[in-house]
């Protein structure tokens, strides 16, 4: 989250909105922001788990926490069309930051 907060400004200035979808709480969202000092795009609340199992996220396999999303990040054009995935696994667990926010701007700048 940190480090898209401080890509923001520049993902805004090329036409990309950063959003973040957790299955948590719309509160427990608020601590979350205001523990790591603020956030200046949207948590979005799944708290019923639709997104996650809709964009096949959906985690099942940890005993007594049913429904947790896989970190992952889904490039949306602007008529709603997925145009690049990155899910997280063992080996990656986190993205490469870079070639995110490049692929990004380029799915912004093609409209």
């Amino acid at each position: 989250m940190t480090e898209f907060r401080s890509r923001n400004e520049d993902a805004l200035a090329n036409g990309v909105g950063i959003y973040a979808i957790s299955v948590d709480s719309v509160f427990s969202h608020q601590a979350f922001a205001k523990e790591l000092g603020g956030l200046p795009f949207e948590l979005i609340g799944d708290f019923e788990r639709k997104m996650v199992t809709d964009y096949g996220v959906r985690r099942d396999d940890v005993a007594g926490y049913s429904g947790l999303a896989r970190r992952s990040i889904f490039i949306i054009d602007r008529a709603g069309v997925v145009r690049w995935t990155w899910i997280s696994s063992r080996e990656k667990p986190q993205p490469d930051y870079d070639a995110v926010i490049t692929e990004a701007k380029q799915v912004a700048a093609a409209g």
